[in-house]
């Protein structure tokens, strides 16, 4: 039976709406107890009204919507299982798409969060290790090996004067005879009071052919420390070499004059006996091993491939070992008093 108030349906033979209250209209029920006295005395013995057992007004209750004041109950899960079965059963409920591979995933628990952020912590203690390794190797290759004393002088970045010498070292090696006597002299400039450092400067000028620059070098010495014998000696072989008999004249002046008991030798040229080698040249099988001797406080000087020899060619300090080929040695002696003639040798090895 339909309520005319609400519009709700009743059972057919309730008086009242279960839903709001209102009394019934039943037609078909008057009809009949017109036609019925039985049923119309049954029905009317006692009105509802009167009835204190009367239902009471229900609220409408829609089982898909909860009222607005009732609040949900949260549920409390006593085990990890269960909390892990409701999250996937929502999860499958509100994505229609959802995989369990997908869900195995994601998921991820306490102890797997604690082992990704130690894995991190330990990823970057390696990399703080690495880069102080890489910087520590860095520094050690800059400081503390030929090749980085180099790389500092020719970059500008050098530390000393001895970072100059090895980069001229490196040049003269290579050939780059005016690279090397231009780093010589930057190292000189650095350390122009030492005087052992600054002799030795001269001499790299002499392996470098700035012959010029190391007489300006040798001067400076001599000015500087009148009393020290060795840039004399080393000027008037430079001289002698050269050719330039009127400069050594001229020196041996100012070393009698500046260093006392100095006496001036006779002969500027050619006073001192050519070395002696031995064996003195032939044929020979395997190897030969050629010894060379001169007068005292001479030193000697020798090239195997026939080029002339000079103060910067190779000094003789023990046995000459040669091996298969055809060489011609040639040497020299050379003493503060002047130099030897040269002696030629050939030396044939099968």
């Amino acid at each position: 039976m339909k309520c005319s108030a609400c519009g709700e349906e009743n059972a057919p033979n309730a008086r009242f709406c279960s839903y709001c209250g209102a009394r019934l209209s039943a037609p078909a029920a008057e009809a009949a107890s017109e036609s019925d006295p039985a049923h119309a005395s049954a029905s009317t013995a006692r009105p509802v009204s009167d009835n204190p057992y009367q239902p009471r007004r229900m609220p409408k209750i829609h089982a898909d919507t909860p009222p607005e004041h009732e609040e949900k109950a949260q549920k409390v899960f006593l085990f990890d299982d269960e909390r892990e079965a409701a999250r996937h059963k929502k999860r499958v409920e509100e994505d229609p798409f959802f995989d369990d591979e997908d869900d195995e995933d994601d998921s991820y628990d306490d102890d797997e969060e604690n082992t990704g952020r130690g894995g991190k912590i330990f990823i970057g203690v390696i990399s703080i290790v690495t880069v102080l390794i890489l910087a520590l190797g860095a520094f050690a290759f800059l400081f503390y090996t030929p090749t980085g004393s180099r790389l500092r002088a020719y970059y500008g970045l050098a530390a000393g004067a001895e970072d100059f010498v090895v980069l001229g070292d490196w040049q003269l090696q290579n050939g780059n005879e005016a690279e090397a006597a231009v780093s010589y002299y930057n190292a000189f400039l650095l350390k122009r009071d030492d005087f052992d450092f600054s002799l030795n400067i001269a001499q790299n000028f002499e392996r470098c052919g700035a012959n010029e620059r190391a007489e300006q070098l040798y001067m400076y010495l001599i000015d500087q420390y009148p009393m020290e014998s060795d840039p004399y000696d080393y000027l008037m072989a430079l001289l002698v070499k050269e050719g330039k008999l009127d400069e050594y004249n001229g020196l041996l002046a100012y070393r009698a004059e500046h260093q006392p008991g100095y006496v001036i030798p006779t002969s500027p040229d050619r006073t001192i006996a050519p070395p002696a080698l031995n064996p003195e040249g032939g044929t020979f099988t395997g190897s030969v091993h050629i010894t060379m001797t001169a007068e005292e406080g001479s030193d000697i000087y020798f090239t195997i491939d026939g080029s002339q020899p000079t103060k910067a060619s190779r000094r003789y300090t023990g046995p000459v070992i040669l091996y298969s080929g055809v060489y011609t040695v040639r040497a020299a002696a050379f003493s503060p008093e002047g130099s030897s003639e040269i002696v030629e040798i050939t030396y044939s090895i099968s």
